[in-house]
């Protein structure tokens, strides 16, 4: 392998990969769904350009707490329970393992059974990894520009015609 360092591979894996496609929907209830990138998502689309960089992911957890169960609405006991861990993150350099950097996550978990730590270490280690390199993860490629029908010279004329607080109350009056 190179000679390069930690952020030098970490920079090499970020000019290789930019975006990871959102490709789980998540049904939050009462209109709060939403899409959300699985961590195999992100594994298949870095791994690559990690291993060809050198780079070795070493999750460590701090600590960890299981909650108890708690109660529905309806009064009864939930069948799930609260996982909380926190975690350093390191990404190491495989020719030098003492040259790495270190993302610290708090991570929660859902689950009904015992894999409520798996599933907090793993969100953990995915949130390190979106942040560590810098991954955008827009809905698809469209959503990724401003939707048609916005004047943005528009709008940024309109922004940079506001100079004090007063020019500011003045246009959001405009603007209502």
């Amino acid at each position: 392998m190179s000679e390069k360092n930690i952020y030098q591979r970490i920079n090499a894996v970020m000019q290789q990969v930019q975006y990871v496609q959102k490709d789980k929907a998540v049904s939050a209830g009462a209109g709060g769904n939403y899409k959300a990138v699985t961590h195999d998502q992100l594994v298949s689309v870095a791994r690559g350009a990690m291993v060809a960089n050198g780079i070795i992911i070493e999750p460590r957890q701090l600590s960890g707490e299981l909650f108890p169960q708690s109660l529905k609405a309806d009064g009864s006991q939930s069948t799930m329970r609260l996982y909380r861990g926190m975690y350093e993150v390191r990404f190491v350099n495989m020719d030098c393992p003492s040259d790495f950097a270190q993302v610290s996550v708090e991570a929660h978990a859902n689950d009904n059974g015992d894999k409520a730590p798996g599933k907090a270490m793993t969100y953990a280690t995915k949130t390190a990894m979106l942040k560590i390199f810098k991954l955008e993860t827009g809905e698809d490629e469209e959503s990724r520009s401003a939707p048609s029908g916005i004047d943005v010279d528009g709008v940024l004329a309109e922004i940079d015609k506001i100079v004090n607080l007063e020019s500011l109350r003045a246009r959001r009056e405009g603007w209502q």
